[in-house]
């Protein structure tokens, strides 16, 4: 394919893959709008799409943070009571996913 910059007679439309002009398929044209003539096209969400809609309109835009907890948890990791022990934490983390109690429960 040559590519002439100073041709003047240069096609409107975008050919198909044979060669001929293809039908508009972009925007609709002023007298489409004034008419209301409808394009047909439609969005339709999954239900996935739709639960991640609604569950991101029904959550709080700000986070509340509870500052007191926060600078306790920093004194603790600091002096080192929490923090030091990796297996004592996933334990604890297995157990309440299970449902379990914990040590400091009983």
């Amino acid at each position: 394919m040559k590519i002439d910059a100073y041709r003047t007679n240069i096609p409107t439309e975008a050919p198909d893959r044979l060669g001929k002009p293809a039908p508009s398929v972009g925007n609709r044209d002023a007298k489409d709008l004034a008419t209301g003539a409808a394009t047909g096209d439609a969005v339709r969400l999954s239900s996935d799409a739709r639960l991640m809609q609604t569950a991101m309109q029904n959550t709080p835009q700000t986070v509340s943070v509870r500052q007191d907890v926060v600078e306790r948890m920093r004194a603790a990791l600091a002096n080192g009571t929490v923090g030091n022990d990796p297996h004592a934490l996933a334990d604890a983390i297995l157990d309440r996913l299970l449902g379990a109690p914990s040590q400091e429960q009983s």
